[in-house]
């Protein structure tokens, strides 16, 4: 999803294999160490209090073009990912699913 536009939400549903969450709570706080840089207006992970293994991550981002340089950051940290996946085959391999979900922020504040 490559462009130019301005000011977008993205909100990551994910569901974690059980026997990978402490490696991947341990991932999220570098990940959120990692991204806090220019274009990033949010970048929050949640974790479901009854249902530990799933997770959303709030991002919200001044362009598409921050958010490219995100995820371009993001294969520098954890490696290549498989051919067709959007993501570092290391955090796939995390999940039992994974539903990204793109908004364009509109009204008053865009």
């Amino acid at each position: 999803m490559k462009g130019n536009i301005k000011m977008l939400t993205v909100m990551i549903h994910a569901k974690v294999k059980k026997e990978m969450l402490n490696e991947y709570l341990d991932l999220l706080n570098l990940l959120a160490e990692k991204t806090k840089k220019k274009g990033c207006l949010a970048y929050t992970f949640n974790q479901n209090i009854a249902e530990p293994t799933e997770f959303v991550l709030y991002e919200k981002w001044e362009s598409q073009a921050d958010l490219d340089n995100h995820i371009d950051e993001l294969f520098e940290i954890l490696g290549p990912a498989k051919h067709g996946d959007p993501i570092p085959e290391k955090l796939m391999n995390m999940y039992d699913k994974v539903t990204p979900i793109f908004y364009n922020i509109v009204g008053k504040n865009a």
